[in-house]
């Protein structure tokens, strides 16, 4: 098992991760991160060092893939990588 797969299965592992990953697939378009906070309830106990803890873990895993727009950070699930992986991103 390479390491990128490793990584990418240790980030998806965690619920809270995998909560995330779960709303931005759920919508149609990149999403920005106050918008991925809002739909997520599990979220909303959180502090916000930890909500950012958590996408740092999926965007160094590759599972997210992050840019900007302006000040916001824009996520978008990086589905390649999944399927790649064997991984079916309509049953996560």
């Amino acid at each position: 098992m390479s390491t990128q797969t490793i990584s990418v299965l240790k980030a998806l592992g965690d619920e809270i991760r995998l909560g995330l990953v779960q709303k931005v697939l759920a919508q149609p378009t990149p999403q920005l991160t106050c918008d991925i906070i809002a739909r997520c309830d599990v979220l909303s106990s959180l502090s916000q060092p930890t909500i950012s803890h958590h996408i740092a873990k999926l965007v160094e895993s590759g599972v997210l893939l992050e840019s900007r727009a302006g000040k916001q950070k824009i996520y978008t699930v990086n589905e390649p990588l999944l399927r790649s992986l064997g991984i079916d991103i309509t049953k996560l």
